[in-house]
């Protein structure tokens, strides 16, 4: 009797368990992607760090860019076109004085979320030496919109998955956009 009475409790508490895991699967595999970012060190607008090493959001500062090198970071990722400001020649003689790589990928809305530009992306975003990076646009939904993009067709991910991450990394404006683009 004892060995059943185990064996029951041993089963109840498993699915206990189990049942508890699973419940809020799909909000815990959205949720542990991002971590918003508020960090003393680098504060950006709309700051996030969807992956180790990657923090990405809206345009940053000429402080907050010194402040990313002094902590070690390697690289920037600019999605931002020429008629934004701060222009991306003067962000790229910031970055490159600063001793970061400068990286320009110009993302004019939804004319600018291309597989093309999705494949640039991954070509920077592949090379480890560029680690830790900064990936921004103006507030992040580039940025965001980009990383989904990339995802889905560069890295084979499924629209739900991709969208994830999109938003994982500031996706927010562009999502209906970003939808209609992953299609196979």
């Amino acid at each position: 009797m004892n060995i059943l009475i185990r064996i029951f409790s041993t089963v109840c508490l498993t699915l206990f368990i189990v049942s508890n895991v699973f419940a809020d699967y799909k909000t815990m595999k959205k949720e542990s992607f991002v971590r918003k970012v508020s960090s003393p060190l680098i504060d950006l607008l709309n700051g996030r760090v969807p992956f180790d090493s990657t923090l990405t959001g809206g345009q940053p500062a000429f402080e907050q860019l010194k402040k990313a090198s002094e902590t070690g970071f390697k690289a920037v990722i600019n999605l931002r076109t020429a008629g934004e400001r701060p222009d991306p020649e003067q962000e790229s003689t910031w970055v490159e004085g600063l001793g970061m790589k400068y990286f320009h990928i110009p993302v004019a809305g939804t004319k600018g979320l291309t597989v093309q530009n999705a494949q640039l992306f991954s070509e920077v975003l592949s090379n480890t030496e560029n680690y830790p990076l900064i990936v921004h646009c103006k507030g992040g939904d580039r940025v965001g919109a980009m990383f989904a993009l990339k995802a889905f067709h560069i890295d084979g991910k499924n629209k739900e998955e991709a969208l994830v991450i999109g938003e994982s990394a500031g996706l927010k404006s562009l999502t209906a956009a970003v939808e209609k683009l992953l299609e196979r």
